[in-house]
C-alpha cells in the first residue's frame, strides 16, 4: 500500500516523474482550465506547497534552474523512491466510491498520459467496489434521499467501470426488441433487491398492488442494473397453470 499523501502531492509527484519539471508548469496543468485541472484542480499556492512537501519527504529534489520568462525556474526531478511510489500509486484502486470522480479519474488520465494500459486497474476497481455496490443497490424502499443519492451514485460508478472496460462503439447501440411470444407480461416497480453469492432475489409490486418475487442470477441483476424504484416488465413463462377456488 503506497504511503498516505495528500492527493495534490500524489498528482504533482506523478507529473514530475512524467517530466513536468518545474512548478509553473505543474500549476498550469492543475489550473481549472489545465489538462489535469478539468478533472481536479489545485490553486497555484497549494501546488507549490505540495512540491515543498515532496521535497521534505525526499521524493522530489530541486536539481537546478532553467531560464524562462521573468525569473529563472527551479528544475524538479523525482528521486528513486519517488518514482517507485508513483508507480505503485497509479496501480492502486481508490477505497471509496466518492473518490472515483477525483482521484480515480486523475489516475486514469495520468496512466493514459504515460501510455499505460488501465484495464487491470479498472478490473481491480470494479472487483473492490462490487460488494459495496451490491449492498447499496439492495436498499429498502423506505430509504431517505441520502440513501437514494448513494444508491444512484453507486449505480453510476458501476456503469462507468463497465463502459470503460467494454466501451460500446457509436452505432452499436440499438433499441431492444421486446416483441416476444410470451403473453403473460406484467409491468411493476422494484421494491427490493437482495444479492446472494450466485442468485439475486428481486421483489416488485404490480400496478394493482400485488407483490411478486423473482429469483434471477446475480449476473443478470447486475446487467439489468436493478434497484428499488425501477420500472420493470415481468414476463412469466410456465408449463402449468394451477386453478384454485374458495370452499
Amino acid at each position: 500500500m503506497p504511503a498516505a499523501l495528500p492527493l495534490a502531492e500524489w498528482v504533482c509527484l506523478t507529473l514530475i516523474v512524467q517530466k513536468v519539471s518545474h512548478g509553473w508548469a505543474l500549476g498550469t496543468m492543475l489550473a481549472p482550465d489545465g489538462e489535469v485541472g478539468r478533472i481536479w484542480s489545485v490553486t497555484r499556492p497549494l501546488t507549490y506547497r505540495a512540491i515543498d512537501g515532496l521535497v521534505d519527504r525526499g521524493l522530489v529534489s530541486r536539481t537546478g534552474q532553467t531560464a524562462g520568462r521573468g525569473r529563472d525556474r527551479v528544475t524538479l526531478a523525482a528521486t528513486t523512491a519517488g518514482r517507485r511510489l508513483a508507480r505503485r500509486w497509479l496501480d492502486q484502486p481508490v477505497e471509496h466510491l466518492r473518490d472515483v470522480r477525483t482521484a480515480f479519474l486523475v489516475k486514469l488520465f495520468l496512466r493514459q498520459r504515460a501510455g499505460l494500459d488501465s484495464a487491470g486497474l479498472l478490473t481491480a476497481q470494479r472487483e473492490l467496489f462490487s460488494p459495496t455496490i451490491d449492498a447499496l443497490t439492495s436498499a429498502d424502499p423506505d430509504d431517505d434521499l441520502v440513501d437514494l443519492w448513494r444508491r444512484e451514485s453507486a449505480r453510476a460508478v458501476r456503469r462507468f467501470l463497465d463502459q470503460a472496460l467494454d466501451p460500446v462503439a457509436p452505432g452499436e447501440v440499438t433499441k431492444p426488441d421486446l416483441r416476444i411470444s410470451a403473453r403473460n407480461q406484467l409491468r411493476g416497480t422494484v421494491v427490493a433487491v437482495q444479492h446472494g453469492e450466485v442468485m439475486s432475489t428481486v421483489k416488485a409490486v404490480l400496478a394493482d398492488g400485488q407483490p411478486l418475487t423473482a429469483a434471477i442470477t446475480k449476473e443478470a441483476a447486475s446487467d439489468l442494473d436493478l434497484a428499488p424504484g425501477d420500472t420493470i416488465l415481468v414476463i412469466i413463462k410456465a408449463t402449468e397453470v394451477i386453478v384454485a377456488k374458495a370452499q
